[in-house]
């Protein structure tokens, strides 16, 4: 019988607003962010290249410290905020 599955793995995130630029910086440290005068101007370099982001899309941080770009409407339906 075929049957769904979710997989769930804890992950860092943090969602960026136009008032939490340090915070994200401090978040992403290991990485260059550039914010633009517009809230879609940003991008974060990574590995694979330059990504582009917009105010309440959302950094995640991999396993190694990385962060990438996951926006807002996929993310919210992928991620379930945990309690610590």
């Amino acid at each position: 019988m075929i049957k769904k599955y979710i997989k769930t793995t804890p992950v860092e995130a943090i969602q960026v607003t136009n008032d939490n630029r340090e915070e994200v910086r401090k978040f992403a440290f290991l990485q260059r962010i550039v914010f633009g005068n517009e809230t879609i101007m940003h991008s974060i370099d990574t590995l694979e290249g330059k990504m582009h982001f917009s105010d309440g899309d959302y950094l995640i941080k991999n396993q190694t410290g990385e962060c990438y770009v996951c926006r807002k409407d996929i993310f919210e339906k992928t991620y379930k905020e945990v309690d610590e």
